[in-house]
């Protein structure tokens, strides 16, 4: 049995590790190649989506043929179908294991799928209009997804199988591990593209579109790319935290927790520069861990007074108050983003005129 200390520590793992995969990545949409996307909560979303709606009836296909009688009906008998499936995958870990691997396969396709139309669709929008855009597009999906029950089950929402029950230990444990690792393998993946020609092409793109132009590049497939690949790496977390909690529900996606915190993260820690993402990622965490714990300590406190009602308001106070100093007073962030350098490239000499082999 764990301590509340120990449940503490899981949970801000969790919170860390899926929050540093959406900073990483919209710190690589805007902060690297300038499109401002304010839909990071819809690429959460599909890969959460792609649990409840294709991987869910994967498992029904795969376990009916292994023997068990489910229930027909995908909304209301969705508990019992669950709960069954759950008991098969607790002896069959090879089974569990293959379609954790096959739902992340399928988020990242859908992810990048979606984060390509985006792209698209966004043509040649620029600042405030592409984010008007993304904010619709996000208020959209959200709509979609509530009115069709065989998505996540509408505003019910849908159970999900423990593909972890063959683990003997503590459940809570090797999920947050996972989670950990799939954030770090991710952040190292976003790393190593930015500084590769790619990465310095997005950077070409964000601080003068129209000279890149001139060279031939195509702008409109760059940002339809980078949208694709962002799109894709953030909905590894909706996967993540579909496995975290068990359960998929259409408001568990809100804009405030996956847009604009994840905005806050990169604003903190440096826009442009991935070490900042890390560093912003791990305040705001520290943040939001320290806010529950202020209204778990403070809201028995308060009942009965007219203070209650505002510890509701205290993560959008904080969110709020944060981006506007952070705006003002530190602009570039805790670790602002360092100029671009070539490995093996001597820019001493070449300013000097003393490298003859670029002469």
């Amino acid at each position: 049995m764990l301590s509340s200390l120990q449940i503490t520590l899981i949970n801000s793992a969790v919170f860390f590790g899926h929050y540093v995969i959406i900073a990483g990545a919209l710190n690589l949409q805007f902060g690297n190649a300038g499109i401002p996307n304010m839909s990071s909560n819809v690429s959460v979303a599909i890969g959460a989506y792609t649990v409840s709606a294709v991987v869910l009836r994967v498992c029904m296909w795969v376990t009916e043929r292994a023997g068990l009688v489910l229930k027909p009906d995908w909304v209301y008998d969705n508990p019992h179908n669950v709960n069954l499936m759950t008991e098969y995958f607790r002896n069959e870990p090879v089974l569990s294991i293959s379609l954790v691997l096959f739902s992340i396969a399928m988020a990242l396709v859908l992810g990048s799928v979606m984060g390509f139309f985006i792209g698209k669709l966004s043509g040649k929008l620029r600042a405030t209009r592409l984010m008007m855009l993304t904010l619709i597009i996000s208020d959209s999906a959200r709509i979609i997804a509530a009115n069709n029950e065989f998505i996540a089950g509408g505003t019910i929402g849908s159970f999900i199988p423990n593909f972890f029950a063959w683990y003997k230990g503590e459940q809570m444990v090797i999920l947050a591990m996972v989670i950990l690792l799939v954030g770090l393998s991710c952040y190292y993946v976003m790393h190593t593209m930015l500084n590769s020609p790619y990465g310095r092409l997005m950077r070409g793109m964000r601080d003068n579109e129209m000279t890149l132009n001139s060279t031939g590049k195509d702008i409109g497939r760059l940002r339809s790319e980078v949208m694709m690949f962002g799109g894709g790496i953030m909905s590894v977390t909706g996967v993540l935290l579909a496995f975290y909690f068990s359960f998929v529900q259409v408001n568990m996606y809100g804009r405030v927790d996956y847009t604009f915190w994840p905005w806050l993260m990169i604003t903190i820690g440096g826009l442009g520069s991935n070490p900042g993402g890390y560093v912003g990622t791990l305040l705001s965490v520290s943040i939001l861990k320290g806010l529950t714990f202020s209204k778990q300590s403070l809201g028995p406190l308060l009942i009965g007074t007219k203070w209650l009602r505002l510890i509701n308001y205290f993560e959008n106070i904080i969110l709020g108050g944060l981006l506007l100093l952070f705006m003002m007073f530190k602009p570039r962030g805790l670790v602002p983003e360092k100029n671009l350098v070539i490995r093996d490239v001597n820019y001493i000499d070449i300013i000097l005129g003393k490298d003859k082999s670029r002469s």
